[in-house]
């Protein structure tokens, strides 16, 4: 019997984006490619995701780009993107705003946490006055989807930034869907698998084996409606199984089956940054990607057996 190799992983929220991770664990498919993960680790946030990988506590993780872009940028880290992820976002307005147009002079969420949320609250901002919508302030709110809708519902924003399964749950209690950030090519972009630039270069075989868990659990994703729904009610703590399959109907359609890092949507996102960050200015988003793994999958045929069913 092989010797399996032992890892950590982690993730930084309980929602959408960490559904391929927890479907390949929970299918077994890291066990199946020579790697013992426990379950992944909730991180608090991508700030954690950075701060495990950079520390050792985890060697793979899962997160949205802001966070990690910004530690690199600033010289605190030295992060590669090795896969895409699924990230889908919204603006979501209270009950009763119906259109964007009508956030002018409005309050939006923000968390303060320098991850993506803020950097979505700010990318908004900034597209919404040069459509000559005026005056849309931050209003700081608990992190949290939970916590975010509260803020919402009771008036205190007027406007969240809402990712599947809670934008949801918010949609059924009233509030509309203003804005989707597909419209600006950020949708099922904004993060995916990272993890430690020496890390992959010393580790380049372990690094394989978990990518290729990874791609084969993304396939079980996009593919095993029933299994997936289960998984992401259960790691997400949905009771209501209905919001876990409506998570999945509108994340599974955009899921692309060769998972790229998105190199363009991670350029938009640092030049945005460089408005702020004069250490983002000119810099290149495909010196923060290593796809040489998920390019090796579809080239050696593995990702067209996966779809053929002839592994």
């Amino acid at each position: 019997m092989r010797e399996l190799i032992k890892l950590n992983a982690g993730f930084a929220t309980i929602g959408q984006g960490a559904g391929p991770m927890m479907v390949t664990w929970k299918a077994g498919l890291f066990k199946n490619h020579g790697l013992d993960i426990d379950r992944p680790r909730i991180m608090g946030g991508a700030k954690g995701v950075v701060r495990g990988l950079m520390a050792g506590e985890i060697q793979f993780g899962n997160m949205a780009a802001p966070a990690p872009l910004r530690a690199n940028l600033k010289g605190e880290a030295d992060l590669v993107f090795l896969t895409g992820g699924i990230n889908q976002q919204f603006i979501l307005g209270r009950p009763g705003i119906h259109r964007w147009e009508e956030l002018a002079g409005k309050k939006i969420g923000f968390v303060g946490d320098g991850g993506l949320n803020d950097a979505l609250v700010k990318f908004v901002i900034d597209r919404l006055r040069a459509a000559g919508v005026e005056e849309l302030r931050p209003e700081p709110v608990e992190p949290g989807g939970d916590k975010e809708l509260e803020a919402l519902l009771s008036g205190k924003c007027d406007a969240i930034v809402g990712t599947p399964p809670e934008c949801i749950e918010a949609h059924r209690k009233g509030c509309a869907y203003l804005i989707d950030f597909a419209e600006f090519g950020l949708n099922y972009a904004l993060g995916g698998i990272a993890a430690r630039r020496d890390y992959v270069e010393q580790n380049p075989e372990i690094t394989r084996k978990f990518i290729k868990a990874y791609v084969e659990g993304m396939h079980r994703y996009r593919t095993d409606r029933d299994f997936t729904i289960g998984v992401q009610a259960e790691y997400s703590g949905i009771a209501d199984r209905s919001i876990a399959e409506e998570t999945y109907d509108l994340t599974q359609p955009g899921m692309p089956p060769v998972p790229y890092p998105v190199v363009a949507s991670l350029q938009t996102l640092i030049d945005f940054m460089s408005a702020e960050l004069p250490e983002a200015r000119n810099a290149d988003a495909k010196k923060f990607i290593d796809d040489r793994f998920v390019r090796e999958l579809e080239t050696n045929g593995f990702i067209d057996s996966l779809a053929s069913g002839r592994q």
